[in-house]
């Protein structure tokens, strides 16, 4: 069985102090979730939904709803969009739903994204009686959207804007009635043996499939594979709109708001069917400028508030909806997370004095609307609550201009700043590392006219755990201290500050993937003494190696050493040596944390003038119970080999580690687990296939691990 598909290889390289990111890794981890498909001939059916179709991404993120969407490739998010017409919306970008740049991104335009809706029955409607429908009952489609990228200087950007050769399409599609091959479910495979262009590349987890190499590649390289089919419903789809990419600058001198509502008649009799469907794709183009800006995650668009309904016309461009556009956020002034034990005594100082609500209103009339916010504990009983009682809020829904605080029209309105009062919330009376804390914000229309409530709340779980954190635990971007000639050693250090003296007993650090999550180094684990508002001396300072959990996504863990007494001001973060040696640190764009961001290329340290957070850590407080904590210099004695290897890899453990409770696992690079068993100091790798894989050691009792490459060759 011949298989049209065309075969790329996963290169990269990067470049700058502010990257884009090589992924998504929120959508890398809900991934990780999901059921993996069956090796079977597959007939997908969709049930169709009904009208009115509506979906403003407002009460939820991660993946599409599937009651209204098909597919995972898109990202639902609160935090890419700039002035979104409601809270949330949907971006589409270079990453694929396992949250990697695609494998056949390229530096030209390729296809990327698709946000599929699931079939809509535009033959009839059911309510509040059944009747046909047709093109005469004036049925319209409409969308805002926005391409990413954000405003301002380039340090204070948000995403990344798509270029003018990239573009966002809109498609209809309409069912024929026969049943064809849809697509193949793919899975990334290994190559062990050259291959040239037209040599046919057998898939290994169906020998049935294959395809033809159209480039020269290698042992160690990775191709996509088809494993299975995929039948259902023929639809043939035709482009109905687009639009090609720009900055949002100039977007908001062409259309004069940061959203455009696009409004698109349905006229045609042949989309008047069953099975109707609508799908958003865009078009991108990696950057491979130099050296280290390597292909990486670009080219954003966010798409807002869809809606498809009757009884509509040119003109209805207005919604009957008063709603969030962001969430307010923390109910801490400076942190986003803190231990409670620094926090509890500490609330008022602690504490925002008030929240900063963004409020809209996209109906044509003036609407009279009411604010308040509870504080939950854990069992969701009220802690503490505000009523900001009614106040008349403006219409803008046409063109908002950033006037997303509305104070009334005359009125004293008291829903842009709600004040957040220690002394009115009963905080738990617990001693534990770990308190969890709700907010609920609650924004609707008096006598409950909304026709859109999902978007009139906005929650947030606050944390007191056992860490400081200033970062939202989403990157927009990755962070690089770069030197080109420096013989000093590269620095970070991020600013914090204790109420009262505490240990130091870890520090976690969000490391962006690269391609193939092929670099690691060693590196300066480092807290530094505060000197006048900047580091000062060392106060501790460990080599450590960077390294990936097994899932190869999140927060990476440091142990130190010993458990290091701290009080007042201090910074951690890292140093590296070498000017070749980089480490690609996640920066959250969200929160801004210039003034306790610090790096050094030479004898001095500087202020950051990036907005935004690198995403680093402080784990304080009690001794974590039943951990042994490794010699992290230990750690490191591990050796393997031969590398590469053929018949035999060969482990040597420092004798005091041997005793030890280890286990040890092999990964492929795309993070599949193809062998794990207790310590032995061979493995067989005879039956492995050629190519580039990752070997970890594990020590059960404290869960400290340590990851080396190697590869296989025959």
């Amino acid at each position: 069985m011949f298989v049209g598909l065309f075969v790329f290889v996963q290169r990269g390289y990067s470049q700058g102090q502010l990257v884009p990111l090589d992924g998504n890794d929120v959508i890398k981890k809900a991934y990780k979730q999901l059921p993996k498909p069956h090796k079977s001939n597959v007939f997908v059916y969709y049930e169709p939904v009904l009208l009115p179709f509506v979906d403003d991404f407002s009460d939820y993120t991660g993946y599409p709803d599937t009651a209204l969407w098909i597919g995972r490739q898109t990202f639902v998010n609160q935090s890419f969009a700039v002035a979104p017409p409601t809270l949330g919306c949907v971006t589409l970008d270079a990453v694929d739903e396992r949250g990697f740049v695609y494998a056949h991104a390229k530096k030209t335009p390729f296809p990327a994204d698709t946000l599929l809706s699931r079939p809509i029955r535009l033959d009839s409607v059911f309510s509040p009686i059944p009747l046909p429908l047709a093109p005469l009952d004036s049925v319209y489609f409409s969308f805002f959207y926005q391409p990413g990228g954000g405003l301002g200087e380039p340090w204070k950007r948000l995403g990344d804007a798509p270029e003018a050769e990239d573009s966002l399409l809109l498609e209809f599609g309409y069912q024929t009635g026969n049943i064809v091959l849809l697509y193949y479910i793919t899975n990334f495979q290994m190559i062990g043996d050259t291959i040239k262009p037209n040599d046919t590349i057998i898939s290994m987890c169906n020998p049935d499939l294959f395809i033809i190499a159209d480039d020269y590649y290698f042992p160690g390289d990775k191709v996509e594979v088809p494993c299975d089919s995929v039948n259902g419903m023929e639809t043939i789809w035709e482009r109905v709109w687009g639009d090609a990419g720009k900055t949002l600058e100039e977007f908001i001198k062409i259309h004069s708001d940061t959203f455009r509502q696009v409004m698109i008649p349905i006229t045609d009799w042949k989309y008047f069917n069953r099975g109707f469907q609508f799908r958003f794709r865009n078009y991108a183009s990696l950057e491979f400028s130099s050296v280290l800006a390597w292909g990486s995650n670009v080219d954003f668009w966010n798409i807002d508030y869809v809606r498809l309904d009757r009884f509509r016309s040119w003109s209805d461009t207005a919604i009957d909806d008063i709603a969030f556009v962001h969430n307010p956020g923390s109910i801490l002034e400076k942190y986003t997370a803190m231990p409670w034990n620094q926090f509890k005594g500490h609330e008022t100082a602690e504490l925002r004095t008030h929240f900063t609500n963004y409020l809209t209103n996209l109906s044509n009339d003036k609407k009279n609307s009411k604010y308040r916010y509870n504080i939950l504990d854990e069992n969701k009983n009220v802690i503490g609550f505000h009523d900001a009682g009614n106040c008349n809020i403006e219409s803008f829904p046409i063109t908002r201009n950033y006037q997303l605080i509305d104070k009334g029209d005359g009125d004293t309105c008291l829903h842009p700043y709600p004040e957040l009062d220690s002394k009115s919330i009963a905080f738990p009376a617990a001693s534990s590392d770990s308190v969890t804390i709700y907010v609920q914000h609650i924004f609707e229309e008096e006598g409950g006219g909304d026709k859109n409530p999902k978007n009139d709340t906005a929650f947030y779980t606050q944390k007191f755990y056992n860490y400081y954190a200033y970062d939202d635990g989403t990157p927009e971007a990755g962070y690089i201290v770069t030197s080109s000639s420096n013989p000093y050693k590269k620095s970070l250090a991020l600013e914090f500050t204790l109420n009262r003296p505490d240990t130091l007993r870890a520090i976690d650090i969000y490391f962006n993937h690269t391609w193939n999550d092929a670099t690691f180094i060693n590196f300066t684990l480092s807290v530094w003494k505060d000197n006048n508002g900047m580091p000062g001396g060392e106060w501790y300072a460990n080599e450590v190696s960077q390294e990936y959990s097994a899932d190869l996504y999140g927060f990476q863990r440091f142990h130190l050493t010993e458990p290091l007494p701290i009080s007042g001001t201090f910074y951690i973060g890292y140093q590296i040596a070498g000017l070749n040696n980089l480490l690609n640190v996640g920066f959250d764009q969200n929160k801004d944390t210039s003034l306790h961001t610090f790096w050094r290329t030479n004898a001095g340290w500087y202020k950051e003038f990036l907005v935004g957070t690198p995403m680093l850590r402080p784990v304080v407080g009690r001794e974590f119970p039943q951990v042994e904590v490794i010699e992290q210099t230990a750690r490191f004695d591990m050796k393997i080999y031969p590398n590469p290897a053929k018949d035999l890899l060969y482990i040597d453990l420092p004798e005091e580690i041997k005793n030890r409770d280890i286990t040890i696992a092999i990964y492929t690079v795309t993070g599949q687990k193809i062998y794990e068993q207790a310590y032995r100091s061979e493995i067989a790798t005879a039956h492995f296939t050629p190519g580039l894989y990752l070997l970890q050691i594990v020590d059960n009792k404290s869960g400290i691990k340590s990851v080396r490459k190697f590869s296989i060759v025959k």
